[in-house]
């Protein structure tokens, strides 16, 4: 199976980016039934300003889980984990195949 690709939108300047990473890893590390990787963007980066403008987001931090929008703000650590986890259904449909 594929690793989840979560990405965090950061800034600098935000006094929540510190928080929503700290709960991202401790959920992150909740998680053994598939590769998980985390990843950390800022918007002070190259990177990180093309991603807010490909997401139109103006606002730190955000969460895109394999490639789309999943929350905004600091989640809740079952809140995360619960959209890990429909992620993770979503992939395991996905590589499903029906003969």
């Amino acid at each position: 199976m594929d690793p989840i690709h979560v990405d965090i939108l950061t800034s600098p300047n935000c006094p929540y980016s510190p928080r929503a990473i700290r709960v991202a890893r401790r959920v992150v590390s909740r998680h053994k039934e598939v590769p998980i990787l985390l990843r950390e963007v800022s918007v002070a980066t190259h990177e990180g300003e093309e991603m807010a403008e490909a997401f139109e987001i103006d606002s730190t931090p955000t969460f895109a889980i394999n490639g789309k929008i999943a929350f905004i703000g600091v989640p809740a650590p079952d809140v995360l984990s619960q959209l890990i986890k429909e992620e993770l259904d979503r992939e395991r449909f996905r590589n499903s195949y029906f003969f």
